[in-house]
């Protein structure tokens, strides 16, 4: 699961796992290559995101890190913490993983939806009289083809303070949880079988939301 801003608890992971012999090949928003911020994640092994991406790094057996709730779980507007934003109709990474026999393993995050306090959502404040047509303008102006309500990322505030932040600071108060669970086998599943990719993708989605609801139950037994 993606969570909010992706900007606290991913770089985390990534080294975690880094220092367990494990190099994950996150594919990211191609929109992040517009500006400094796509070089910053191609340090931390990011390449765009695309089928074709996908496809090479999977015939060359690279551990591909994948988010099927994209951008809309950065963006959660107030209220929708720790929830997925996954399609069911979007199957596509279960086709792909079986296509090359592919491992799934199914994760979950808990921590950083948490360790940032809203001052605005992004409904917020595309319905701001001010904040919402300079937003919608800068989004046409980088490419007409978006949707300002899954581009246009939250205010957050200054932690400790009721104040906007200019950029998303995470409460480093905040402890970060994961867990990772069996990898799934898709060696038994076509990729021609929509029944059997849908099957399988529903069960990873159910497994990582059953992750995250565990994980705040041993958070709030966790005496720190």
């Amino acid at each position: 699961n993606h969570t909010r801003f992706g900007l606290f608890d991913l770089p985390l992971l990534i080294i975690e796992l880094y220092s367990r012999g494990i190099t994950v090949r996150g594919l990211a928003d191609p929109r992040h290559w517009v500006g400094p911020i796509g070089a910053i994640f191609e340090s931390f092994g990011a390449v765009k995101a695309g089928p074709l991406t996908a496809a090479r790094l999977l015939r060359e057996r690279e551990a591909v890190l994948l988010f099927p709730g994209g951008g809309r779980e950065v963006m959660k507007r107030r209220g929708e913490e720790y929830q997925l934003f996954w399609r069911d109709d979007r199957a596509d990474f279960v086709r792909l993983a079986a296509k090359f026999d592919a491992l799934i393993v199914p994760f979950a995050a808990v921590g950083a939806d948490d360790a940032y306090k809203l001052f605005l959502d992004t409904d917020e404040l595309l319905a701001n009289p001010v904040l919402g047509p300079l937003a919608r303008g800068a989004v046409a102006a980088l490419d007409g083809g978006l949707d300002p309500a899954e581009t246009v990322l939250p205010v957050a505030t200054i932690p400790g303070l009721p104040l906007p932040s200019p950029f998303p600071v995470p409460d480093l108060r905040q402890r970060l949880y994961f867990r990772f669970f069996e990898p799934i086998d898709s060696r038994d599943v076509s990729p021609s079988d929509a029944s059997a990719c849908n099957a399988l993708y529903a069960q990873v989605r159910a497994t990582v939301q059953g992750g995250m609801a565990s994980l705040r139950q041993e958070r709030d037994q966790d005496p720190g």
